[in-house]
């Protein structure tokens, strides 16, 4: 049995994640002129959407274990675009923004494209758990 609370909680993180990625979608190339204030929203946001990410894999495990269908397809794709999700996440928060800031060039527009892939993905995600049973 899947409970209410669960999923609400789930998708309230996923809500937080892939609408801070439309933000940044939005914004960062205007943010770009202002490096301060590019700055302090990327740092409040990392924080939000790491939080928002644990909390889609604790609740995405409990559901799985739940009854999600674990075994259909759409599972088996969002938790491999998880994955990728992830992978890019890491490398952009922790290596290319960060040195993004320090010095200008190609990793704002490698940060940016980074950003908007997880934005993507993000989508594709939220479709397949929309494809999935529970």
């Amino acid at each position: 049995m899947i409970y209410p609370s669960m999923l609400f909680l789930h998708l309230l993180s996923a809500v937080a994640w892939i609408g801070g990625n439309i933000l940044f979608f939005a914004v960062a190339p205007r943010l770009r002129t202002t490096p301060p204030a590019m700055r302090e929203l990327g740092r409040t946001f990392r924080v939000l959407s790491w939080i928002a990410f644990a909390l889609l894999l604790t609740t995405g495990a409990y559901l799985v274990q739940r009854g999600w269908d674990w075994r259909g397809w759409p599972l088996s794709l969002k938790l491999t675009l998880v994955g990728i999700a992830l992978v890019l996440k890491v490398l952009h928060d922790f290596w290319i923004a960060p040195t993004a800031a320090r010095r200008k060039g190609g990793f704002f527009t490698a940060a940016l494209q980074i950003g908007r892939t997880n934005l993507i993905l993000g989508i594709v995600i939220l479709y397949l758990s929309v494809r999935m049973r529970g």
